[in-house]
């Protein structure tokens, strides 16, 4: 050290901290997260938008089975079943208006092949083509419940179309 100065005459600032650090711009990592983030919101809002139709369906046929748990009678919930499970196939296929025309075993078998089952054609689905058109006294709620459980499974079992 220079002995001739001062050291109280030396122009020194006291000790001072850097400023904080400002939070934008943001780093890149922040960049990559938050679009990651938006991919992931945008997916599941189209995600959820395109399977609309199957939950209503599927709405509709387990308030069909509830009327028929709670008491209703079992023509009425085969007709409620019948009517949906028709509109959900024609807002699911293709070619609606094909759909809107099959009846009797025709309608059954496009149903197993939508499914590549036979539940309709030669399971409790054969009960679409009479129940809804039957009497209330020689329907049973059993069989009616197979058909809804069949409905719900064939609902689930079809492609989601955006």
């Amino acid at each position: 050290m220079n002995p001739s100065l001062d050291p109280t005459q030396i122009p020194l600032r006291d000790i001072h901290l850097p400023e904080a650090v400002a939070w934008w711009p943001l780093a890149f990592g922040w960049w990559f997260l938050g679009g990651l983030a938006l991919i992931a919101v945008s997916s599941l809002a189209i995600r959820f938008y395109a399977t609309r139709r199957h939950r209503a369906a599927g709405r509709e046929l387990r308030k069909a089975m509830g009327a028929l748990h709670a008491g209703e009678e079992p023509v009425y919930c085969a007709q409620r079943i019948s009517i949906t499970l028709r509109r959900f196939a024609m807002t699911v296929s293709s070619d609606p208006d094909r759909v809107a025309g099959l009846v009797g075993e025709g309608w059954l078998s496009f149903l197993d092949t939508c499914w590549k089952q036979t539940g309709f054609t030669r399971g409790a689905g054969r009960l679409l083509l009479s129940a809804p058109y039957t009497t209330v006294e020689s329907l049973e709620s059993e069989r009616c419940l197979e058909l809804g459980v069949l409905c719900i499974a064939w609902v689930k079992a079809q492609p989601v179309r955006i």
